[in-house]
């Protein structure tokens, strides 16, 4: 790794904005080939200590200015005006060293959608290829089989950078919850590495199952390579621009990035490509501190005018979350066990000692359902009715988002599309609980597919200053995400009432199962969150013919043509060219910007439409693989 001043000095092909999961990924990759110079610029430091690396200890650092940006919405008028905590990693690896370590697949049918929507090439047989490339797969231990861990070797990969297995610990209510999810129908999925997420399973981490720690982009890429010459590493700096020059097409073409370090401000020049991967919350930012994005912003902010992309910072989306608590019956071991110091220390010393034991593991088990499983069929009429209405509005049906809308509303009655997801956590703080021995549950509801779209822009020229981000959580056409929430608290009301589990339960503590309609809805409102999933703010994938017109964007730097506000194509590159009908080489502009010859943009903030959960992002550069072959490989990797 390089000082500042250094780092300024030296010649580089290729700088990458963002050592966090995607970028430091890419960066390694670019390395192998030993005829260009990688220059990588990272705000966070590396932190290979136990609150990433432990298994058990994951939340610990969230909060944490060392680890995590800290970053927060701006009130929610839906939400009872609160502000909602956003985590992202600042720590060299970024994300991928505070997240759940869940190795997910998405959906087969969702990702097959994507092409739907114009976005030609990320399909599932793409994407499904580009994970199994990434993944160093160990099969299941005995124990973690009975715990229906995933054990189809087909769906897998053995020889990737990202070491994956299931956990070896599982908590005493997992089998309960699958025992109780089966009685209410819902299937056990043996295999969602197949693409089918439908059902109750035990999902794959990033984990090395030989030393049970937290497999993620510093250790399964950068390591590799670290010793390597022409890749560089500056940590503890944050870019505040990329610097453009005109060319003679009328492109820009960046030349240099500005950074800031220790209360200075550097410049280094870089010949080839700059590629920003800050993720959908800074990505837009960015952009827009660059001169990228929509000029009445950039004017209300004194930023010179490069490029008129007004999608930048706009359809922001998430995966949003209610959750809901019990006290359990007898005794269990879970992780309000942890609350005490003794116990959490002997916890820890087994751990340190074996690697076993509950801090090697995390929460093991994920549902997935269809809308059909938890809305009764009169309540899913009137939801469809009341969201077709709304569909029909003038400013829908004459958006460029019609298609997304179209796709989206077809999910709702598909059985092959997740609408909820259910997790059980083995913990739950209340207040007023005066048994101190009591063990508590926790069930979480995911709305998959929120209706709701947001924005991330830039409050000031300092990209010092935090973006303003706004999920505009619950605001959605015909109240559905409110609609959804409902049902899906009644439905767990269902499963903390059933089966293994229900006999388990003491109390539903609250929201209670004898609350009104509109109790429930107000405790939506008080509690709803984030699931810390963002994407988009950015640029949509290239699709094509699709008209202009003014109404929010998916994604914050989406992957879509620039005439529906796109910010990049979907060879992931900020393109300028207004004729879609006349398609430049595909190949060349990968994942490029609207408007420039040699900036690109590889994270979230291109993903179109928010979908199930996806295996972390380091799968984007293998994406990139799989679509470029020989020409596209050659013109990212700087081939002749």
């Amino acid at each position: 790794m390089a000082s500042a001043a250094d780092f300024s000095q030296q010649d580089f092909d290729y700088i990458i904005i963002g050592g966090g999961t995607t970028g430091l990924a890419l960066a390694s990759i670019l390395s192998t080939n030993a005829s260009v110079r990688v220059g990588v610029i990272e705000a966070g430091l590396r932190k290979d200590d136990e609150m990433i690396l432990v298994p058990g200890m994951i939340g610990k650092a969230v909060g944490n200015p060392e680890y995590d940006w800290n970053f927060v919405t701006k009130p929610q008028p839906f939400a009872q005006n609160r502000e909602m905590p956003i985590p992202r990693g600042k720590v060299l690896g970024g994300t991928s060293a505070l997240n759940y370590m869940a190795y997910c697949r998405g959906s087969e049918l969702e990702h097959n959608d994507w092409e739907k929507l114009g976005i030609k090439g990320w399909n599932w047989n793409t994407i499904s290829d580009a994970i199994k490339s990434a993944e160093a797969w160990s099969p299941p231990t005995r124990h973690a089989k009975a715990h229906h861990a995933d054990n189809v070797a087909k769906n897998h990969g053995r020889y990737g950078y990202v070491k994956t297995a299931a956990y070896s610990y599982y908590y005493d209510l997992v089998l309960p919850f699958f025992a109780t999810m089966n009685k209410l129908g819902v299937v056990t999925n043996q295999s969602e590495a197949s693409g089918d997420v439908i059902g109750i399973w035990t999902y794959t981490a990033s984990i090395d199952p030989q030393t049970n720690t937290r497999c993620y982009s510093t250790n399964a890429y950068y390591d590799r390579v670290s010793n390597r010459p022409n890749i560089v590493v500056l940590t503890g700096a944050q870019a505040s621009k990329v610097i453009f020059r005109q060319t003679s097409s009328s492109d820009l073409q960046a030349t240099a990035v500005e950074y800031h370090k220790g209360g200075r401000t550097y410049k280094v020049p870089v010949h080839r490509e700059v590629i920003i991967s800050t993720g959908a919350l800074q990505t837009p930012q960015l952009l827009e501190l660059s001169g990228i994005g929509n000029p009445d912003l950039l004017r209300r902010l004194n930023i010179p005018l490069k490029i008129d992309l007004p999608g930048v910072g706009e359809n922001l989306q998430d995966h949003l979350t209610v959750s809901m608590g019990a006290e359990l019956k007898g005794s269990h071991e879970t992780t309000d066990d942890l609350s005490s110091e003794t116990f959490a220390q002997r916890r820890l010393e087994q751990y340190r000692l074996s690697r076993t034991g509950m801090l090697s593991s995390t929460l093991s088990t994920l549902v997935f359902i269809p809308s059909s499983s938890f809305i009764p069929p009169d309540k899913m009429q009137s939801i469809l009715s009341t969201m077709d209405e709304a569909l029909k509005l003038p400013q829908i049906q004459n958006s460029p988002w019609k298609k997304w809308y179209d796709v989206q509303r077809a999910w709702l009655e598909n059985d092959g599309i997740a609408q909820l997801e259910v997790i059980l956590f083995p913990s739950y703080t209340h207040v007023g609980c005066t048994n101190e021995k009591a063990k508590h549950y926790m069930i979480s509801v995911f709305l998959q597919h929120a209706w709701s779209r947001g924005h991330v822009h830039a409050t000031s020229t300092s990209v010092l200053d935090s973006p303003e981000i706004d999920l505009a959580i619950l605001d959605s056409l015909g109240n559905i995400d409110m609609m959804m929430f409902l049902e899906a608290v009644k439905y767990a009301f269902k499963i903390m009432e059933t089966g293994a589990l229900g006999d388990l339960t003491a109390e539903i503590i609250e929201p209670k199962p004898s609350w009104s309609d509109d109790e429930l809805m107000n405790y939506i409102r008080s509690n709803v969150g984030s699931a810390f999933h963002p994407i988009g703010g950015l640029c949509n994938l290239k699709a094509e013919n699709l008209s202009y017109a003014s109404y929010p964007s998916k994604g914050t730097a989406s992957m879509l043509p620039r005439s529906a506000n796109g910010v990049v194509d979907n060879e992931l590159k900020v393109k300028f060219n207004l004729e879609y009908n006349c398609l430049r080489d595909e190949l060349t502009y990968f994942l490029q910007v609207y408007g420039t010859t040699n900036l690109r943009v590889a994270d979230a903030s291109i993903f179109p439409i928010v979908s199930l959960k996806v295996v972390t992002l380091h799968i984007l550069l293998q994406v990139i693989l799989a679509l470029g072959n020989s020409s596209s490989s050659h013109a990212l990797w700087g081939g002749s």
